[in-house]
């Protein structure tokens, strides 16, 4: 029992003492963390543009990726994201500086107010919106897969990897229609078995004109008709 306290105490130390070292920061301001705080200090993460989609069904998600013969179920995002606002570096963190930590614990947390609202209710599977392998190679990791992690941590769902990407160039500052013919065809099932009469939550990191996500349901609903699908995002912009 001692040996055990002790090990704890050395332990606690050691961390403090890394922390005055290397001092745990805020993803979005910088400013020091202290004890209790995680990747946003209490500031930025009560500041956070929340918006409160969930509440809201049908919500601006379904308007955005609405197709006939494509349904969404329930959608939902935790944040409105500007590139030029301070809180777009969540999603640059998340994305492209090797740090998917930030996504997978704002996604966790969400996932707890969602789970408590009944937001996964009846659904059986995350799937998250694919990467081509070249671009998962060079990135390290699929942040879409990140954040359905953590959300299957809070929920207990499975990660269900159905979907696979053909290559196609990235979306970054292009249009809602060459976004739409950019992924027109990249996206296809790798087994219908493993989300046939299921109902799945299709995860991705960011919402702009919804181009990913309705691509990835058309090849859903034509590999799999019986599939129900809703959306889970960490983020999505407000479109003008």
């Amino acid at each position: 029992m001692k040996k055990r306290r002790f090990s704890g105490i050395l332990g606690s130390l050691t961390e403090d003492l890394v922390n005055i070292i290397f001092p745990n920061v805020c993803a979005v301001c910088g400013k020091v963390l202290v004890k209790g705080e995680n990747v946003l200090c209490l500031d930025c993460l009560l500041s956070l543009p929340r918006t409160n989609l969930h509440k809201v069904q049908p919500n601006m998600i379904h308007e955005r990726v609405f197709s006939v013969g494509c349904p969404v179920e329930r959608a939902s995002s935790l944040y409105y994201y500007h590139r030029d606002n301070k809180y777009a570096k969540l999603i640059h963190d998340t994305k492209y500086r090797d740090r998917p930590s930030v996504g997978q614990h704002l996604a966790s947390l969400h996932a707890r107010e969602l789970l408590a609202e009944g937001f996964f209710e009846g659904i059986d599977a995350i799937v998250p919106v694919p990467l081509h392998f070249v671009k998962r190679l060079r990135r390290g990791y699929n942040q879409a897969e990140e954040i359905g992690k953590a959300i299957a941590s809070v929920t207990r769902l499975p990660v269900v990897n159905a979907l696979r990407a053909s290559y196609h160039r990235s979306q970054t500052r292009k249009d809602a229609h060459a976004r739409l013919v950019n992924t027109t065809g990249i996206y296809s099932v790798r087994r219908s078995d493993d989300i046939k009469g299921r109902h799945i939550l299709l995860v991705d990191d960011v919402i702009t004109t919804g181009a990913t996500l309705l691509n990835c349901i058309k090849a859903i609903k034509k590999s799999s008709p019986s599939t129900k699908v809703s959306i889970y995002s960490l983020a999505i912009t407000r479109l003008l």
